[in-house]
């Protein structure tokens, strides 16, 4: 491979790390560490009303605590992004998967909520590297023609997490307590971390790290108004579906329809298994049409109807129903989640770490904003005797935020690295 960067718009041609038993090794322990992420991201949906109850605290307060996952996955971002550019996946994954399970410790072991907050914020840098790791692994190691499907199949394992902190970890706590529950994941997730080091030590850490110059590729990146046109899509789609999948969808379900924790924790767990179905083939439909717009605006479309019946039905819905719109709320994110593999096409493989984990930064200042924000909502609105009245306003906010989203994607331009690069990567598989 050629030592020197590209100039005036010319590739250089890739190495592959997809090939054999080190490509597969790699791929399944990106995935592995992800699934851990996503563990993490939405656990406090099974356990709220434990940590409420332990803590002797109000919605506000839990929502703030939780959100600080989200704030310091976004300030993990741009460091990450340098990381990767920088010094490679290997070094990247150890660093701050060490520091996401000494965050998973002090969480298990808090005695208050500040040191709870502490451990989650933790956490949240930690586990800030995990995903955009495996984004830049699959953008400078595997052909470009199959990187919305590789990302789609990685990022459904890896949501598997989902699925794993709903129905599974509920039922887990009522043998075990919240915090033996996690001091469970801590082991698992060390044990993991110890073992990307040693997997990830011949793939990637000699790919592209070009010699950046920091300041120029970051102000490329946050100057360029197509990237900033879709940035409006991780803030309030994102941020409004992970909200409420990751802490509020099991307060609404066992408040307005009085289900158990049990019951509750299995409803939502519908909505990974929604997004597990759906992102995959909306990866493959977008490497097959080599277009990834049509696809965001379906997805950002479907989100919009989701918030919308939400918003006008939500209260009165049978059963049937909400497992219905549950999992099809899985769906509409798993097609609008598309827009994560759009940076890899705005700009050079040299510093599509840097430019993925920009984009990344809006999901969680959204993420972190929206937890609060609905925690707030259910403080000062809540009529009793009329519990969906408060989820009421959340849900117009959210479908809101969505339609200022769906305008902003209208106007995006996009750009196919594929076509630009697949005759340098016709041999990688």
């Amino acid at each position: 491979m050629d030592d020197k960067l590209p100039k005036n718009g010319e590739k250089t041609e890739m190495p592959s790390i997809s090939k054999g038993k080190t490509g597969l090794a790699v791929f399944v322990t990106l995935s592995v560490l992800y699934f851990f992420s996503i563990f993490h991201r939405v656990g406090t949906a099974s356990i709220a009303t434990n940590l409420v109850t332990d803590f002797s605290t109000d919605n506000s307060v839990l929502g703030l605590m939780s959100g600080m996952y989200f704030y310091s996955y976004a300030a993990a971002q741009i460091p990450v992004g340098i990381m990767l550019d920088k010094i490679g996946t290997r070094k990247t994954l150890t660093i701050l998967g060490l520091l996401a399970s000494c965050g998973n410790l002090i969480f298990s072991l808090s005695p208050t909520i500040p040191v709870l907050a502490l451990g989650r914020g933790l956490i949240g840098f930690g586990v800030g590297g995990f995903y955009v790791s495996a984004l830049k692994a699959l953008a400078v190691g595997y052909n470009p023609k199959r990187y919305a499907t590789l990302t789609g199949v990685l990022t459904s394992i890896g949501h598997l997490g989902g699925v794993a902190a709903s129905s599974p970890l509920a039922l887990l706590t009522l043998f075990l307590n919240w915090r033996e529950a996690f001091l469970i994941i801590f082991l698992l997730m060390f044990f993991f971390v110890v073992v990307a080091w040693f997997v990830t030590k011949n793939s990637d850490d000699n790919l592209i790290k070009g010699n950046i110059r920091i300041r120029e590729d970051f102000r490329k990146i946050f100057s360029n108004s197509q990237l900033l046109k879709i940035a409006s899509v991780p803030f309030f789609v994102y941020g409004a579906f992970v909200s409420f999948q990751g802490l509020w969808a099991g307060p609404f379900l066992m408040t307005v329809y009085e289900m158990s924790k049990a019951n509750a924790s299995l409803f939502f767990m519908f909505i990974s298994i929604g997004f597990m179905v759906a992102f995959p083939l909306a990866g493959i439909i977008s490497d097959k049409m080599n277009r990834k717009k049509p696809v965001l605006l379906t997805g950002i479309i479907l989100s919009l109807i989701f918030w919308l019946v939400m918003s006008i039905f939500g209260g009165a819905l049978e059963s049937y129903q909400l497992l219905a719109l549950l999992a099809f709320l899985g769906i509409s994110y798993g097609i609008t989640c598309i827009f994560l593999t759009i940076p890899a096409t705005l700009f050079p493989l040299e510093i599509s770490g840097s430019a993925i984990a920009s984009l990344n930064i809006f999901n969680f200042i959204g993420g972190g904003f929206f937890q609060y924000l609905m925690g707030f909502i259910i403080d000062s609105t809540h009529q009793t005797g009329n519990e969906f009245f408060s989820y009421q306003i959340i849900f117009a906010i959210c479908t809101l935020g969505i339609v200022f989203s769906l305008v902003t994607s209208l106007l995006f331009k996009e750009n196919s690295r594929t076509e630009k690069e697949t005759a340098d990567n016709e041999t990688a598989t």
